[in-house]
């Protein structure tokens, strides 16, 4: 089939509400994958939302942005009576970001009840890629129906899952734990952080947490870790890839999905692993300057300036290799 897009997404879009202090509250909106597209249609590809939109009074707002981002929403039908997920922001007591989720029973839920499958594969496989979380795994009805897609378009597209493990979504993390042998074989890319490993599988070194993905069947596994450096496995090597400091650190909302379209963009730009890498924590360095998960502040001009010193870095140091 011939590639209409260059990423394609399956997730929610949320009404954003972030604290500014005073009891004042910002409104935006986000979602983990939409965060990753519209991020990755800052960085030249063309993206598409698999979705559900809900008929509320944040529904305007919402469609403003999602055609502002050049979002295709082929699949991303609007129900009527079903609201939009909404979530707040807020500065818990360590001084850290917090979260509080409303999306039960959101829109959202009925992406695949909603649409014909034969119509979402389609969609899907008119990528060049796939980029889609644990979240709808959770949240969205018929899970087997995602599967079904993984499945159909498996060798066509590019598929990228992001773990994103949200522990109040699931009653027994170890039915998401469970799901990791259907998904290893379809999955190409594993995106996963230091956190989720940890709340999955407790306190252990990056090493074995790589080292236990590819045993359960992923091939390449990238483990984001703030601002220490990201692991990959891939190609049969793993290495640590720099991250670049920032001084003017506003909000990390969404920075891991920044992450994503970075590392997904310079992926289908046909860069090794370690570059993809590289203009993956050079994308997330950029948008923690600016507040909100849409990372607004996201251009190429500024994430080529802080992504070339890192591939320079690699290409007359090589990465750091773990034996």
């Amino acid at each position: 089939m011939e590639k209409q897009l260059d990423l394609v997404g399956i997730g929610e879009c949320l009404a954003e509400l972030s604290h500014l202090g005073n009891g004042n509250y910002q409104l935006g909106y986000s979602g983990d994958i939409l965060n990753a597209l519209a991020a990755a249609g800052r960085l030249g590809l063309k993206t598409g939302l698999i979705t559900a939109i809900g008929d509320d009074p944040f529904l305007v707002g919402l469609k403003e942005i999602l055609d502002r981002e050049n979002i295709d929403l082929s699949c991303a039908p609007v129900i009527k009576d079903k609201p939009n997920g909404v979530y707040f922001v807020y500065v818990n007591e360590t001084g850290g970001p917090s979260f509080h989720f409303l999306r039960k029973n959101s829109a959202a839920c009925e992406a695949f009840t909603a649409q014909s499958i034969t119509e979402l594969i389609n969609y899907a496989r008119s990528a060049k890629a796939l980029l889609f979380s644990s979240i709808p795994l959770a949240v969205m009805h018929e899970r087997e129906r995602i599967f079904e897609l993984l499945r159909a378009i498996k060798g066509e597209t590019i598929i990228a899952f992001d773990l994103n493990v949200r522990r109040a979504l699931w009653s027994d993390l170890a039915e998401l734990i469970s799901v990791f042998s259907i998904l290893a074989p379809l999955v190409d890319i594993l995106f996963v952080t230091d956190e989720d490993d940890a709340i999955l599988f407790g306190n252990r070194s990056p090493q074995d947490a790589l080292a236990d993905y590819q045993r359960r069947g992923f091939k390449q596994v990238v483990i984001r870790r703030g601002g220490a450096p990201t692991l990959v496995g891939a190609d049969g090597e793993h290495f640590d890839v720099p991250v670049p400091r920032v001084s003017n650190i506003v909000d990390t909302t969404g920075a891991g999905d920044v992450f994503n379209a970075g590392y997904i963009a310079a992926m289908l730009r046909h860069h090794p692993a370690f570059e993809c890498a590289a203009m993956g924590n050079a994308a997330a360095a950029v948008s923690v300057e600016t507040r909100g998960g849409m990372a607004s502040g996201v251009t190429i001009d500024k994430v080529e300036k802080l992504y070339r010193p890192l591939v320079k870095w690699g290409t007359f140091h090589g990465p750091a290799r773990h034996s």
